[in-house]
């Protein structure tokens, strides 16, 4: 049962190109099933690259697209997790097959299995960022642009970096105190066992990433102002926009996509806040009938700075999605800022460590817009403070 859930989450994310994080949130399972399923999952996908190197060693052709993903799923609780009896893996693998329409190829899972596991790891036979690219299952053209714009150390080191286990890092909605809050946070990380409470789904803490927490902090809010967050679901940082202006004032939050609204607008509800509405549009054309004192926009993009926590994203980007991404940010800033009050600040942040999505960008929206000049730019690099770029 585990592993046939785990197969078709994992055959929707690959070959579908669905989210991981989203499937696995629609499952409704007795606490140990979720969280073997959730380690199994993740577990392939932050590996798949080397998975399936290591599978090329003892396949000659690969196999057709669904029975690849079986494959690989074995071959991670054979190399990877190793909480199970090769023999085991193996036997579960086979019988697995059979109940998934693979009953014809049983008998190939059942060989290529035992040779992952008589042969075990296989020395990857690469160099410099090919092989790191193997290794840590990081497409070797995003580490190709990473070496381009910040140099081959820091490709590798980040490559390294998206691998490890991270802190979850978190805040105390002031909008929705608990007496509780303070024995789950230390520093601003997050004690692993507040997820055994309430006290995250009643918003009383926010778990939010400590460079996502920075950008609301460095937008100079005070109470009072009219606001608008651009691009805002899931609505983290309209909920630190609503603390920092301590429920006054006005906050307008612009999303594209109608369920996207609506998952912000329940944590907007179960948060406390008072001073937001949430709306759906296209920020590229949406029109205001005001102007702000200050605007956030979060823009959509490459999302290179969150693969730590994102598995899947590596694979489903695409180098050729980058010159769209980079048109429709262009086109946010020209509609959006053209709601700026005087004197008012415009802060443009994204999730990516692509410098023609940042610096490349803004430096272009400068030239265009000579009534704009820059305040305060910083690109905040995940080595440097164990959060996302």
């Amino acid at each position: 049962m585990r592993r046939k859930t785990s197969y078709h989450i994992l055959e929707c994310v690959i070959n579908q190109k669905q989210h991981a994080h989203l499937l696995l949130k629609e499952l409704d399972l007795d606490p140990q099933d979720q969280a073997f399923i959730s380690a199994l999952v993740y577990s392939t996908l932050q590996n798949k690259l080397y998975l399936e190197y290591q599978l090329q060693q003892v396949v000659r052709k690969k196999p057709q697209a669904k029975l690849q993903v079986l494959l690989i799923m074995a071959a991670c609780e054979a190399l990877i997790m190793d909480n199970t009896p090769d023999y085991a893996v193996v036997n579960e693998y086979v019988e697995l097959s059979k109940h998934l329409g693979f009953r014809h190829q049983s008998g190939f899972v059942n060989k290529v299995l035992k040779l992952v596991v008589e042969n075990g790891p296989a020395v990857i036979d690469k160099e410099g960022l090919e092989k790191v690219s193997i290794e840590k299952s990081m497409p070797l053209w995003i580490l190709n642009l990473l070496k381009s714009q910040y140099g081959e150390a820091f490709a590798s080191d980040y490559a390294n970096y998206v691998q490890e286990i991270k802190p979850n890092y978190g805040w105390k909605n002031a909008l929705k105190p608990h007496q509780d809050t303070n024995q789950y946070l230390t520093d601003g990380i997050v004690d692993s066992n507040v997820f055994k409470t309430d006290l995250i789904q009643d918003a009383h803490i926010v778990v939010q990433d400590i460079n996502s927490q920075r950008v609301v902090d460095l937008m100079p809010l005070e109470k009072g102002m009219h606001v608008l967050d651009c691009c805002c679901a899931p609505g983290t940082k309209t909920l630190r926009i609503a603390n920092k202006l301590e429920n006054t004032g006005n906050i307008i939050g612009l999303d594209l996509v109608a369920s996207r609204v609506k998952v912000t607008e329940a944590l907007m509800e179960r948060s406390g806040v008072k001073n937001a509405t949430i709306i759906e549009g296209d920020a590229t054309t949406q029109a205001f009938d005001s102007e702000f004192d200050a605007v956030l926009i979060d823009a959509p993009c490459s999302g290179l700075g969150v693969l730590s926590h994102k598995h899947d994203l590596r694979y489903n980007i695409q180098p050729e999605d980058l010159d769209d991404l980079q048109n429709i940010q262009r086109d946010i800033l020209d509609n959006i800022s053209q709601y700026v009050k005087v004197g008012g600040h415009l802060v443009y942040a994204t999730c990516t460590l692509n410098k023609k999505e940042n610096e490349k960008q803004v430096s272009a929206f400068l030239k265009r817009n000579m009534n704009y000049a820059m305040v305060y730019e910083e690109t905040m690099h995940p080595m440097d403070t164990m959060g996302d770029g």
